[in-house]
């Protein structure tokens, strides 16, 4: 096939000045519904000013071309990998090659510069979306970098909820669950004046989906608690939502502040107008509709402490039937501590344990095996998670060999789930931001060994990029892991297949 007469100069046979291209490939899903998605990027250095004069690219290694609706190239940064800066050229998105002439001045340096993919709304989030830079024109001269693709490609990922939908300024803060219909039900903070922590104006969310995530259903308001005269809101948030698996009754915990009692602003008592509330509503139609939200605040907090809510995320049903929930509370000092409520009468009444250790706050429970319970802590402390095991539905706790040991964060909401699979076996996952130096490298980590090891092999980087950073876990059918995890304001949904891990 005769290629574009745009690059029929062979490379570097007339250029008198030294030009390098490299390519770079960061891990960020391109997500169905947001219009600028790095793919792939290009770093170009120059000794001396030219221009770049023509761009030939393909997308080898993308799933379904037929998905892509726009390719383009943008100017950007390398550390944020940027694609938000002067778009350069339009490339139409074939099989092959896909060349266009530019005409853009470029001073000696280094210049960085983005191939960003737009997907059609009906593109299948279980494909990848991949991309190569075969060579450019600079200076009348054509250049190949030495990798025209590094490894890898990018997953595609949904953007369930974004700054702006439905009126709301932000969103925050998923829980994700797999209901006894496996119907998967995404919880969260609507945050509608901004990304601010409560006291604020904020509902909780609900978004529905009866086919794994692919497609998801408008979004409800689940739980709403009304309006305060004196600050025109009534914010409650943080949910946590889980499925009694005997009932198929559907639950969300939240915390409501009545004013200004959230984090700071919650003292001791027992009343909305003393403390916040830890509330509970329900859904008996498979996440359609739901409850007022309903304060269990007078059966398991201390009048001391200062602030008792839950653990975002989701919680449990354990094998006997008992519902388990993640919990923390702020005590009469001011320490916080990781702990967990469970109910043993379909969620009547409700018990609550001891604290897990001082400066622990959100957790996540599982049951293991031989039917004691794990909870897994965000440490204040930073550099690693806080681990330990119940026996006794954390009346008392047993530091885990792992703990402060083996799975590091920034210091951020983490997720843990148990998947007893009837063809992979007994799978513990955990999602977190893997990094001590900040909120990025979201990652999904595997252990086989009912968490006593996660090796590295085992783990699976789904988006390198800085965020918010909290993600919640759950089965998205027989074949997908879910995770539901934060952007910068956005809430963005990705299937893992379990065929990364068992080939």
């Amino acid at each position: 096939m005769m290629k574009s007469s745009l690059f029929l100069i062979p490379f570097l046979l007339t250029f008198t000045n030294a030009a390098e291209v490299a390519t770079v490939q960061p891990v960020c899903p391109v997500l169905v519904g947001q219009e600028i998605n790095p793919v792939l990027g290009f770093k170009v250095t120059l000794d001396q000013p030219a221009k770049l004069e023509g761009i030939e690219a393909a997308l080898t290694g993308t799933s379904r071309i037929q998905d892509v609706e726009r390719v383009r190239i943008f100017r950007g940064k390398e550390a944020s990998a940027s694609a938000g800066g002067e778009a350069v050229a339009e490339l139409a998105p074939k099989t092959g090659a896909m060349s266009r002439s530019c005409d853009l001045t470029l001073e000696a340096g280094v210049h960085w510069f983005w191939l960003s993919v737009e997907l059609k709304k009906t593109a299948d989030i279980d494909g990848r979306v991949d991309a190569a830079l075969n060579r450019l024109k600079i200076g009348g001269a054509v250049v190949e970098p030495a990798i025209s693709s590094p490894e890898g490609s990018q997953r595609i990922g949904l953007l369930l909820r974004k700054p702006g939908d439905d009126k709301s300024k932000a969103y925050r803060i998923p829980g994700l669950v797999r209901t006894k219909k496996g119907t998967l039900l995404a919880a969260y903070d609507i945050r509608y004046r901004n990304a601010g922590d409560l006291p604020a104006d904020i509902d909780v969310g609900l978004s529905r989906s009866t086919d794994g995530g692919k497609v998801w259903e408008p979004m409800r308001v689940a739980v709403d608690m009304g309006d305060d005269p004196k600050f025109n809101y009534d914010g409650v948030g943080d949910p946590c939502i889980f499925s009694d698996d005997v009932t198929g009754r559907v639950w969300i915990a939240s915390l409501w502040s009545h004013g200004k009692r959230a984090w700071n602003g919650s003292g001791p008592g027992m009343t909305p107008d003393e403390t916040g509330q830890l509330v509970l509503s329900y859904s008996d139609d498979d996440g359609r509709s739901w409850s007022k939200g309903e304060s269990i605040t007078p059966q398991v907090k201390n009048p001391e402490w200062q602030l008792l809510f839950n653990g975002p995320g989701t919680g449990i049903t354990m094998k006997d039937g008992t519902l388990a929930v993640p919990a923390q509370y702020k005590a009469a000092d001011g320490k916080p501590f990781s702990t967990m409520l469970s109910s043993k009468d379909r969620g009547k009444t409700w018990a609550i344990g001891t604290g897990v250790k001082s400066d622990t706050t959100e957790a996540q429970l599982v049951e293991l095996a031989d039917g004691s319970i794990m909870i897994n802590c965000r440490d204040n402390r930073g550099g690693s998670r806080t681990i330990a095991t119940t026996k006794d539905l954390g009346r008392t706790w047993t530091p885990h060999p792992t703990d402060r040991k083996e799975l590091r964060e920034p210091v951020c909401m983490g997720s843990l789930l148990r998947w007893n699979h009837p063809k992979h076996g007994d799978l513990l996952l955990f999602s977190n931001p893997d990094s001590t130096k900040g909120r990025q490298s979201m990652t999904v980590k595997l252990s086989k060994d009912q968490g006593m090891t996660w090796p590295d092999a085992a783990a699976r980087l789904y988006d390198e990029r800085p965020c918010f950073g909290y993600s919640c876990l759950a089965p998205a059918g027989d074949s997908h892991v879910g995770v539901l995890y934060e952007g910068n304001g956005s809430l963005i949904y990705l299937r893992l297949p379990l065929s990364e891990w068992f080939k």
